[in-house]
């Protein structure tokens, strides 16, 4: 897998077809009811786009790093991290120790099978970009986004506590113009590719089990 990725492309398509949205509506002011509610509709829209990729970019890495495992015996970064997350959360669910090294030395597989499981459940269960939503998931597949690129994990997060706002209240009026939201969901696009990368090198990075 090479960046940029399917779900790399995929939110970039999103981006551009949600932006239709904002036809017609000021560059630097809402002028009326109809220019605000366009600004936070489109703001609710991208930040989906945001969090499927998110979502997508992090089941895509699981299911390959379990394919490796398969068919190659090949453990990647990815896997390892999976791996690790697996029995740690094992550990807070009162596992003995002595049952996960057992399990993992003995079924390396079924483990890692598990692990891609409850992976997938915490994908269902996701919704948002903050950054304790971010670590949830990409810590998983070993990728730490404030390592990976901090302005562009922080600007997600405020990017999520503001599609927050605009969820949980009815307003008919937004300090939000066409200009702001269209640059900030660039910026954040744009600083996405060093995830796309980071997530392709989980896979291509590794070892022979």
């Amino acid at each position: 897998m090479k960046p940029p990725t399917k779900p790399y492309k995929a939110l970039k398509a999103s981006l551009g077809n949600v932006r239709k949205i904002l036809a017609r509506v000021p560059e630097n002011e809402c002028v009326s009811p109809l220019d605000h509610l366009k600004v936070q509709s489109y703001v609710l829209l991208a930040h989906a786009a945001f969090e499927q990729y998110i979502e997508e970019i992090v089941t895509v890495v699981s299911r390959e790093a379990h394919a490796q495992l398969k068919k190659d015996d090949r453990v990647c970064r990815a896997m390892l991290s999976l791996v690790a997350s697996e029995a740690m959360q094992q550990v807070d669910d009162n596992v003995a120790r002595r049952k996960i090294k057992s399990s993992v030395a003995s079924d390396l597989l079924g483990f890692a099978s598990s692990a891609v499981s409850n992976l997938t459940l915490d994908v269902q269960a996701n919704h948002g970009v903050t950054t304790a939503d971010q670590r949830k998931l990409l810590l998983q597949i070993g990728i730490d986004p404030e390592d990976v690129d901090l302005t562009v994990s922080a600007a997600l997060n405020a990017f999520g506590t503001k599609r927050g706002s605009i969820a949980h209240k009815v307003k008919m009026k937004t300090s939000e113009t066409r200009s702001s939201v269209l640059s900030e969901t660039t910026q954040i696009l744009t600083g996405l590719t060093a995830f796309d990368a980071a997530a392709c090198l989980q896979l291509q990075e590794g070892m022979s089990k």
